[in-house]
């Protein structure tokens, strides 16, 4: 589905279920609400199996959509799912490359975290030749800068600014009750960002903690050394 429909359908889903939610989450200055997914099942299974299937994708249509539907000034705004299939819960030991950009539910015990850093998420360059202002996503682990401007100028941008939000990494391994035998628990890492690292979310996750992870899977380049 197309981001534009996917934008229409938010649109649609928001006003039906969720209005009175959203505007009271607006007016008491947060920035995210929690979505129960089987509602998104019932008003568009198609819907539902695109933020499955591409979850950061989706999620950013939904995002858009709510700030076209009640305020356009939101800068950023966030869903958080509950209530997922069973079918996307899946212990750490049996992730594979093909659940790479999926959306998974993970059961886990938090064994580190680290302190709560900035991650840069968007960054705003000037062409130097038409003065064209161009917003460049930062959705991966590299800072990425524009290719080509419309006027066709390529490369060596003006930086003019960067939005940060407030990032924390943390390691996960499986529940021992989970494990049959003499089974080692799997770690895996996984990273927090905005009101998932707020002063309330962080009193909840601390080392011997048991938490639900609804998340994304993405590649973390292996560093190696030379010589």
């Amino acid at each position: 589905m197309e981001a534009s429909e996917q934008i229409i359908k938010f649109q649609g889903f928001f006003e039906q279920y969720y209005q009175a939610e959203v505007l009271e989450a607006i007016s008491n200055g947060k920035n995210f609400m929690v979505v129960d997914f089987s509602k998104l099942i019932a008003f568009d299974p198609e819907l539902a199996d695109d933020i499955l299937e591409q979850p950061e994708e989706t999620l950013k249509a939904a995002e858009i959509a709510i700030r076209r539907s009640f305020n356009d000034e939101i800068t950023r705004f966030n869903i958080r799912l509950t209530n997922l299939p069973e079918s996307q819960k899946i212990m750490i030991r049996d992730i594979r490359s093909n659940h790479l950009g999926k959306l998974i539910v993970v059961d886990a015990l938090i064994k580190q975290k680290s302190d709560v850093r900035p991650q840069v998420v968007s960054a705003r360059f000037e062409c130097p030749s038409c003065g064209n202002i161009i917003t460049v996503l930062q959705l991966g682990d590299s800072f990425k800068e524009p290719t080509q401007c419309s006027c066709g100028r390529k490369g060596k941008f003006k930086l003019l600014s960067k939005e940060l939000v407030d990032a924390q990494g943390m390691i996960v391994e499986e529940i021992p009750e989970q494990l049959e035998g003499g089974e080692q628990p799997k770690r895996i890492n996984v990273f927090l960002k905005e009101d998932l690292v707020s002063p309330i979310s962080d009193r909840r996750t601390n080392p011997g903690s048991k938490i639900r992870i609804v998340g994304w899977v993405k590649e973390k380049p292996r560093l190696t050394r030379a010589g």
